[in-house]
């Protein structure tokens, strides 16, 4: 073989590796908002004393003596036992859109201090299930306690680069997984929580039965809508989880039928699709292209932005245009029929 043609069989395979590392390999996305966006660590202290550990992703120029306005708060929960960069993703997204985003851990990250010493879904069977229910009734009141002791810390000063640099009167909550049934039960017990994003989480304690007057948004993976086959499985696990999701269609369904609350569906994504786990390497989804997760975190963070700014900042006008768009990532869910999740 002539040296050229190795040459050029080596070009060809080079070039197929770079475009299979550029086409496969996840790489987490930079925000799309106009604004730089600062990260800083920061330990609060809760109603009893306790340190509370919180990450705020700001605008840069939200701490400059020149940036005169009041920025919109969002407190940012995560799913069972997790940490407060869950979603650092979509935190840094609408920090960079002009918000400030205050996260603290989920309460049983730390299985210790835990009283339910960190268990969380146990579906082996019917008493199992029914005891995961009652267990994460308690757990969504006592991280939304949580989350008002961070408000409260605000309120008292306890954050210094911040204060008075953030509107405290109308306040926007974001919960993944169980964290979304802890904002909404949040926004239930302190009512400067005005608007609520819910990332596929199931409704627990309060939050399953009253809707309250907040603003409401839901963002929901293809598992909340179960198929048939998955509710009459022979796995208990698989048929349990997919009650959990059946059981809440029609209490979502009561809830956007209420004025400014809305459902979206991201059609290809399973739950962890709707965290930083999206851009994480996963054997399962090595074939999954970065223009397949690029649309998914681009919608969800579409989403998200303009919620916030029609419900925070009243500016309704991106949501308005937002709903009106038809998307092949996206699909609105206006409501649902039969308990196998059948949208209409």
């Amino acid at each position: 073989m002539k040296l050229s043609r190795i040459f050029l069989l080596f070009g060809l395979i080079v070039a197929v590796a770079a475009a299979g590392w550029l086409l496969f390999v996840p790489r987490r996305p930079a925000p799309d908002g106009p604004l730089g966006v600062t990260r800083t660590e920061l330990v609060l202290r809760d109603a009893f004393g306790k340190p509370l550990p919180v990450t705020i992703w700001h605008p840069a120029e939200a701490l400059a003596d020149r940036d005169p306005a009041k920025r919109a708060l969002v407190l940012y929960s995560p799913g069972w036992g997790s940490g407060r960069t869950q979603s650092s993703i979509q935190a840094e997204n609408l920090a960079s859109h002009g918000f400030v985003v205050i996260g603290c851990d989920d309460h049983a990250s730390d299985p210790a201090s835990d009283p339910d010493h960190g268990l969380s879904l146990e579906l082996s069977s019917d008493a199992a299930t029914t005891a995961t229910i009652a267990r994460a009734g308690r757990h969504a009141v006592r991280q939304a306690r949580r989350l008002i002791d961070v408000l409260h810390a605000l309120d008292a000063g306890q954050a210094p680069l911040i204060d008075g640099r953030i509107n405290l009167q109308r306040v926007g909550a974001l919960g993944y997984s169980v964290g979304g049934s802890s904002v909404m039960q949040a926004a239930l017990m302190e009512p400067r929580i005005v608007a609520v994003i819910n990332v596929d989480g199931a409704l627990f304690a309060d939050a399953a039965e009253r809707l309250g007057s907040h603003a409401y948004l839901l963002i929901s993976s293809r598992e909340a809508f179960p198929s048939q086959a998955e509710l009459t499985s022979a796995d208990a696990f698989t048929r349990n989880y997919a009650h959990l999701s059946a059981i809440d269609l029609p209490r979502n369904s009561q809830r956007i039928a209420q004025p400014g609350n809305y459902w979206v569906l991201v059609e290809q994504a399973d739950h962890a699709d709707l965290s930083d786990a999206l851009f994480a390497w996963s054997r399962p989804k090595m074939l999954r292209t970065n223009i397949t997760r690029g649309a998914m975190n681009a919608a969800i963070g579409k989403y998200e932005v303009a919620f916030f700014q029609s419900t925070l900042l009243n500016e309704p006008a991106p949501l308005r245009a937002l709903l009106a768009e038809s998307s092949q990532t996206v699909r609105r869910i206006t409501s649902v029929s039969g308990s196998s999740g059948a949208s209409r």
